[in-house]
C-alpha cells in the first residue's frame, strides 16, 4: 500500500484514475488543499483485507495447522451437512 499526496485539483481532475487505484491497487491517497490535508481517499474495508494471488501461498504456508482430531471432527461435520442436504436429481444431464 502506498500513500499518495495531491492537491484538490490535481484530484478533481483525475478522480476517475485515483478511484480505480484505490480499489484495484489498495493505494490511499491524500488531498491537500494550500499547506493543509483535508481529505483521505482509501479503500473500503468490507472485513477481509485484500490480497494479491500472488501472496496467496505464503497466506496458506502461515495458517495454523488442524489437529488430528479437529481433522477428523471437521470431516464428519462435512459428511453431516451433505447428507442434510440430499438432492432427487443429482445428474447435470
Amino acid at each position: 500500500m502506498s500513500t499518495h499526496i495531491i492537491s484538490a485539483t490535481e484530484a478533481s481532475r483525475t478522480l476517475s484514475i485515483i478511484l480505480n487505484k484505490v480499489h484495484y491497487q489498495g493505494e490511499h491517497y491524500e488531498i491537500k488543499r494550500g499547506k493543509e490535508i483535508i481529505a483521505q481517499i482509501i479503500p473500503v474495508s468490507h472485513g477481509h483485507p485484500s490480497m494479491k494471488v500472488r501472496e496467496l501461498k505464503e497466506f496458506f504456508k502461515n495458517l495454523p495447522s488442524i489437529e488430528a482430531e479437529d481433522q477428523l471432527a471437521f470431516g464428519k461435520d462435512i459428511e453431516d451437512i451433505r447428507a442434510q442436504n440430499k438432492f432427487k436429481d443429482e445428474s447435470w444431464d
